[in-house]
């Protein structure tokens, strides 16, 4: 990561730019797609404030101000404010990658109500094609984890859904003819 430090209206103090090399590497433990971070010091009569530019991947720029009477408490408020920013950017990220394609085309297709088009089914799983009892349906629902299991009846050759109810039990739906 490339950080450029940037003094206007002050002199240059090493203390100070050791401080904010210090503070702004322990951001890369909050957030490992840090490109470059500029960082402008000023003092404007009892004014001391930092500007913080952080460049991440994808031309993404997040920045902190901070303005307060002491340069290194305008440094740290600064850094918080930009490790918060950092922080929410990364849980979007895995928010987003973490949305399964399905996911995202029930809710484009829900953004848009009455639009005329005609809504495509999107085949998510599959059922058993082995003939088993409701019992085993009923343990095989439990191996799977999903709510609902659509199976074939051994007795009666017929397709059939168990789902779990909300007090606990089991639910078979079975055809009538």
């Amino acid at each position: 990561m490339k950080l450029k430090i940037v003094e206007r209206h002050t002199s240059s103090s090493e203390a100070l730019r050791a401080y904010v090399v210090e503070k702004t590497e322990g951001l890369e433990r909050y957030f490992d797609g840090m490109i470059s971070v500029d960082v402008v010091l000023s003092v404007e009569k009892e004014r001391q404030i930092a500007d913080f530019h952080a460049h991440l991947t994808n031309r993404k720029v997040v920045a902190s101000h901070e303005v307060s009477t002491d340069m290194y408490a305008s440094i740290d408020g600064a850094i918080d404010k930009l490790r918060r920013q950092l922080v929410k950017y990364k849980s979007h990220l895995q928010e987003t990658r973490d949305r399964s394609p399905v996911q995202e085309k029930m809710a484009s297709s829900e953004d848009v109500p009455g639009t005329g088009e005609p809504k495509s089914i999107i085949r998510t799983d599959t059922y058993f094609r082995k003939p088993m009892l409701p019992e085993e349906a009923a343990l095989q629902l439990e191996a799977i984890e999903k709510g609902f299991l659509v199976f074939i009846n051994a007795e009666t050759d017929q397709v059939n859904i168990i789902y779990h109810r909300r007090d606990g039990n089991y639910g078979l739906i079975e055809p009538r003819l």
